[in-house]
């Protein structure tokens, strides 16, 4: 074998790495029936943290109406908007509080999702003792859920319904991956973003230790008053861009288990309908914090699939040279046409990205190369990154 045909050979070598982080996705709605009890139903409150966020905030309020199964209540936490997210979300009937005072210590989203569950516990206590009084028993909010949301969200009519049945006599902490809705060209360039967050919670591999350390995702997470009290609710992760991975090594400690599902047909969202320079940001906070916490294994094989995948790239760049022979243009070929598939394949699994995307795979490749470099350039000079108006490192 010649030593410019180790490359792409090399590279086919790396493509079953994604196979092993997401070989078995879990999709919310397609859980077997004896995860679906027909008839309890979870008490749940929504809280949704929101910094000016009076478009997105109507879209997930308005799809919170429209459940076959409604929640306790729905709290919006108003971190400190300068548009019209109170008044918005209070004419859609939510419950809006305002957010005291960031604390030394603490990042505006787990101070936002703090209060809720305060405001949350607040009134389910004084619910239990009003009833308790009544019925001349004791009772206990304990057994109620805690949803925490991004504002970004859309429900679909039975969303709430499959998130209630799923934690009812559940001793879990579950949380759901929207399905990202894509709908300007340059949304396109998340898929890789997307597709690794997806690998990163280390909950859709193959074999046990592919769940063993799943981490959870933020967008959609639930827990139970109870195990919520247990970590100390957010005040554990007050200083943390990413909240979500900290949380799950907290219940991991306690020996409390995380699942995870994609919320594909149930859960979807809309990320970045302002630009590319709001994809940019969004995707640079914490980006590399993400890469840190992740669990190696899952590190590993990401790194090994995007490796093939670079690799792959430069063999097609060396096959339009005089130095190819007709082998590694073959073999190139057929590595390009593997690491195509497989990305269509897990593009489907995260958004509704395009088949074109998948085809011309180097570009978003490239793209998110280049921000994540770009990240750890930035981390390591200690520059931060301006989201809504603060700066995250």
């Amino acid at each position: 074998m010649s030593a410019m045909l180790v490359m792409p050979v090399m590279a086919i070598l790396f493509a079953p790495a994604i196979w092993f982080l997401l070989g078995r996705p879990r999709f919310l709605s397609s859980l077997p029936p004896a995860e679906k009890p027909g008839k309890a139903s979870a008490a749940i409150s929504i809280i949704i943290p929101a910094r000016n966020e009076e478009t997105n905030i109507a879209r997930l309020l308005e799809s919170i109406q429209q459940q076959s199964s409604q929640p306790l209540e729905t709290i919006v936490v108003n971190d400190g908007s300068t548009d019209n997210t109170a008044s918005v979300a209070t004419k859609l009937g939510a419950r809006v509080i305002d957010v005291e005072a960031l604390p030394d210590g603490w990042m505006g989203k787990p101070w936002a999702c703090q209060q809720g569950a305060h405001a949350a516990h607040a009134a389910h206590a004084a619910n239990a003792a009003n009833t308790a009084n009544a019925t001349n028993t004791t009772n206990s909010a304990t057994g109620d859920w805690l949803l925490f949301l991004d504002a970004d969200l859309i429900l679909e009519p039975s969303a709430l319904h499959a998130l209630s049945q799923v934690c009812a006599g559940s001793d879990q902490v579950h949380s759901v991956c929207p399905h990202h809705v894509i709908k300007h060209p340059y949304e396109q360039l998340s898929a890789y973003f997307n597709v690794l967050m997806l690998a990163g919670v280390n909950a859709f591999g193959i074999g046990k230790s592919a769940t063993d350390n799943a981490a959870l995702f933020g967008q959609c997470l639930l827990i139970s008053q109870k195990h919520y009290q247990q970590v100390n609710g957010h005040e554990t992760v007050k200083d943390k861009a990413l909240e979500n991975f900290h949380l799950a090594r907290q219940f991991k400690q306690l020996g409390i288990p995380c699942s995870c599902y994609l919320g594909k047909g149930l859960i979807h969202m809309r990320m970045f309908p302002h630009g590319i320079g709001e994809l940019w940001s969004s995707w640079k906070k914490g980006f590399t914090s993400g890469a840190a916490h992740t669990a190696p294994r899952a590190l590993l094989l990401s790194s090994l699939w995007i490796s093939g995948m670079m690799l792959t790239i430069v063999c097609l760049i060396l096959s339009f040279t005089s130095y190819a022979s007709d082998p590694f243009v073959l073999v190139t070929a057929l590595a390009y046409l593997i690491y195509a598939c497989q990305s269509l394949r897990a593009f489907k699994l995260a958004g509704t990205f395009s088949a074109w995307n998948a085809l011309f795979f180097p570009l978003s490749l490239l793209f998110y190369q280049t921000l994540f470099f770009s990240a750890l350039i930035d981390k390591k000079r200690g520059k931060t990154t301006n989201w809504k108006g603060r700066a995250v490192q």
